[in-house]
């Protein structure tokens, strides 16, 4: 019988680390420029589920607004935790969450995935399957590469033994195909 496993919580983690966190996202969302609706959303969706403060939210809402954040403290403090792969999935669905990933985002993502100290070929893998996942979630009947990035991901993060959040968006452009690679990851990890 397969053993059945209750995903992770982000709210077992402490305050200053989940907004630590959805710092990062809303310097993703500030990377472009703008905040558009769907990344206005989605920032919100997350801190609701993380059950931030009122004053931690007005200084995520204040990142993803532009205003200046220094990253490197957050990062470090980030990079000791278990929360890497995580964060950079939400941080590259928060930038794909418009359909397009924009140079500075990637600019951002990389340096920032540097610090972080995750693996240049696990981060390549990583930017392919949210592109891949995002173009598999446009069609019908998926094209063999979207499906090759998508199950090396999952590979990826079961070697690595990530533990992915109910919140960790893994296609932020289609709720309903998100939740469709979701159900995947879990019977992948089960093999």
């Amino acid at each position: 019988m397969a053993r059945v496993t209750t995903p992770p919580n982000i709210c077992n983690y402490p305050w200053q680390r989940r907004r630590d966190y959805l710092l990062m996202i809303a310097a993703v969302a500030a990377a472009d420029g703008s905040l558009p609706p769907e990344e206005l959303r989605l920032l919100k969706r997350w801190m609701d589920s993380f059950k931030l403060s009122k004053k931690s939210r007005e200084k995520v809402m204040a990142t993803a607004r532009n205003k200046p954040i220094k990253l490197e403290p957050i990062e470090k403090r980030l990079a000791a935790t278990d929360l890497v792969y995580s964060l950079m999935l939400d941080m590259m669905g928060m930038a794909m969450v418009d359909g397009v990933l924009q140079d500075k985002e990637i600019h951002l993502l990389g340096d920032v995935g540097g610090r972080l100290r995750l693996d240049p070929i696990d981060f390549n893998i990583l930017i392919e399957f949210v592109h891949s996942a995002h173009q598999a979630s446009q069609l019908s009947n998926p094209e063999p590469l979207y499906e090759h990035n998508i199950e090396s991901a999952f590979e990826l993060l079961r070697k690595r033994k990530v533990r992915l959040f109910p919140h960790t968006v893994l296609c932020s452009t289609s709720d309903d195909f998100d939740e469709k690679l979701k159900g995947r990851w879990y019977a992948f990890k089960r093999r």
